[in-house]
């Protein structure tokens, strides 16, 4: 199931590619609708990377579907009682923070006060990059 991701990613980092090769070209651009970033082309290449990353983003939404067991073992208790893994003697904590932004309005989280500064650090640096990004793509 692994070659299933893959080649979603494949597909994913070549329909990328092909965007680059429009906008090499001259046959697309980007252009930001309010906060969105949209891309559009008139070429082949657009065309081909649009549906390469559709194939590749289709291909990530069915994969739970078949990286199940498609059939139920007949002794279910045998099966659970393979699975069933025993709890750890010294469980360690997890620690964990992120920031989702909406707009232009972060929100940042974390499970404790330091993981939530490197979140927020971590997003500062995400959208100076976004910017970066385009003010190059500009020049």
């Amino acid at each position: 199931m692994r070659k299933f991701l893959m080649l979603a990613g494949a597909l994913i980092i070549l329909g990328i590619f092909f965007f680059f090769l429009s906008l090499i070209y001259g046959e697309g651009g980007l252009a930001l609708f309010f906060i969105f970033p949209v891309f559009y082309s008139t070429g082949l290449y657009g065309a081909l990377g649009t549906l390469l990353i559709f194939a590749g983003i289709m291909l990530l939404f069915f994969y739970p579907f078949f990286s199940y067991p498609s059939t139920v073992p007949q002794n279910l208790e045998v099966y659970n009682e393979q699975r069933r893994c025993e709890p750890e003697q010294n469980p360690s904590k997890v620690h964990y923070g992120g920031v989702i932004l909406i707009g232009p309005i972060p929100i940042v989280f974390g499970s404790d006060k330091n993981y939530a500064i490197y979140a927020a650090i971590g997003g500062v640096l995400f959208i100076i990059g976004i910017f970066l990004f385009f003010y190059l793509l500009s020049l």
